[in-house]
């Protein structure tokens, strides 16, 4: 299991200026592996970054345009993801595993840092932006609930460790046994 948690731009911004930015928040480097086409540019899986990065893009129109749905719900405002009628020009999806852990972070703790950190960048370029919060569905304007991801990645991480890998290792012995 992972947490995706999305950043959605309310702005004109440069899409490419967005993925290179998150790319040095989660510590990629000039050869990183990375493909661009239909409108989303994303890094390659397995390349030892703490997230994987897929960023969405109109090219240089709103993904979402005021009034508009999004591939995220059906047309009922209520079951949307992300906020109906709020225009979104570019969308960032963080994606890392439960079990993540490193410097002490959990992968909650690790998004709620990434997501802080790309929304002061985006504070300095006067761009508004929220964010979704994967475990609850809500979505925050601004730094709004950060904290509550840090405590939903722990809870993530408690399951994955409890529950998941445990299970997984035990169908692993299973299928090696002759």
């Amino acid at each position: 299991m992972t947490l995706d948690t999305r950043v959605y731009m309310h702005g004109p911004v440069d899409y490419r200026e967005v993925f290179v930015k998150c790319n040095q928040l989660i510590g990629a480097h000039e050869g990183i592996k990375v493909t661009d086409e239909n409108g989303s540019i994303w890094n390659h899986p397995g390349q030892g970054l703490c997230a994987l990065l897929d960023v969405y893009y109109g090219d240089g129109v709103p993904l979402v345009k005021p009034g508009d749905h999004d591939r995220y719900c059906d047309g009922e405002a209520d079951e949307c993801f992300a906020p109906c009628g709020v225009p979104r020009w570019v969308e960032v999806s963080l994606d890392t595993a439960y079990g993540y852990r490193e410097d002490g972070l959990g992968c909650g703790d690790l998004h709620a840092k990434l997501v802080a950190e790309l929304g002061r960048w985006l504070d300095g370029k006067g761009i508004r932006w929220s964010w979704q919060n994967e475990f609850t569905g809500e979505v925050h304007q601004g730094y709004e609930g950060l904290a509550d991801l840090g405590e939903g990645g722990l809870r993530a991480l408690d399951w994955f460790t409890a529950q998941a890998a445990p299970a997984i290792a035990a169908i692993a012995a299973r299928e090696a046994q002759p």
